[in-house]
């Protein structure tokens, strides 16, 4: 009878176990799915806003330099479709003067033919300083261009990464709303970007000084899908753009994940021509400001 008594003990101090040992284990899985959902609400919130600079870049590598820096730290953070704008006059510059073309049209030099022999070379400077890789063993990146259309001044830059081919990156420079930009950026994003591998990052496209600004740029029939296939996946992770508000030479930089900045030459009531005198940041601005808004700041800063 003890030994029965005893085996009964026995058996319910097992049911006993198995029923702590399972809700153990539902506590376990519990603490792991909310350990999940806080990386994840984490990882996918906005990363930690950057400072702006506060002088403009001072010469050609400078901007080929800061513009590497943005579009890899906004790779890193799974952004692989960039927009860039760089800069298409040296008039930026504080030591070089271009006449006319400076003063009175800033970045324009021509047609985009000639945009396009400006922009070329310093493409094919900046793709190798994007780091898409940690190792590259030592071995130079390659870079490789495609043109086009010629008359439309646009090409198809590649560089090579010996990393291996998913560090690779492409960029389409100057395209426009015309459809065959529509259909090559389509193509590019289904046999190069996307490379359909769920442990693999898709690789890094950049379309780099394309001719439309927003939607309206496409026409009424051309605009929402414009908006869906490019404005709305495509983000601004670098941008310096100039031109002349009240007779001065106006900078608009955006870096990722900063705000827009202006910058302007304030020196003390002088009419901003003033080489010597270095572009100063004003005002920054969450999204792109309008020109209305850029002459009320500048009306405010500088004495006329």
């Amino acid at each position: 009878v003890v030994y029965k008594y005893l085996l009964r003990f026995i058996h319910q101090l097992d049911e006993a176990k198995k029923k702590m040992m399972m809700h153990l284990r539902l506590l376990l899985l519990a603490s792991l799915s909310l350990s999940c959902s806080l990386v994840s609400a984490f990882s996918s919130s906005s990363p930690q806003q950057q400072h702006l600079p506060n002088y403009l870049p001072n010469n050609p590598d400078d901007v080929v330099r800061q513009a590497a820096t943005s579009i890899t730290n906004a790779y890193d953070c799974g952004v692989y479709l960039q927009t860039i704008r760089l800069p298409l006059s040296q008039a930026i510059y504080g030591n070089k003067e271009e006449g006319f073309v400076a003063d009175r049209a800033i970045g324009w030099q021509g047609g985009p033919m000639e945009t396009y022999r400006y922009l070329s070379p310093m493409v094919n400077n900046l793709l190798p300083r994007i780091r898409t890789a940690n190792n590259t063993a030592g071995l130079n990146i390659k870079v490789s261009e495609q043109i086009l259309l010629d008359f439309d001044g646009s090409s198809l830059q590649t560089s090579e990464n010996p990393a291996g081919a998913l560090y690779d990156i492409q960029a389409l420079l100057q395209p426009n709303t015309d459809g065959y930009y529509i259909k090559t950026i389509q193509a590019i994003e289904e046999q190069f970007c996307n490379t359909k591998k769920a442990d693999k990052p898709n690789r890094l496209f950049l379309l780099v000084n394309p001719a439309w600004r927003d939607k309206s740029s496409f026409g009424i029939f051309g605009a929402q899908k414009a908006q869906e296939l490019i404005l709305d996946r495509y983000e601004t992770t670098y941008a310096l753009d100039q031109f002349i508000v009240r007779g001065r030479q106006i900078s608009l930089l955006k870096c990722w994940s900063s705000d827009w900045g202006l910058y302007a030459v304030v020196n003390n009531g002088g009419d901003g021509k003033d080489k010597s005198m270095p572009a100063e940041l004003i005002a920054s601005y969450a999204t792109r400001p309008e020109y209305k808004v850029i002459d009320a700041a500048l009306k405010g800063v500088v004495s006329k």
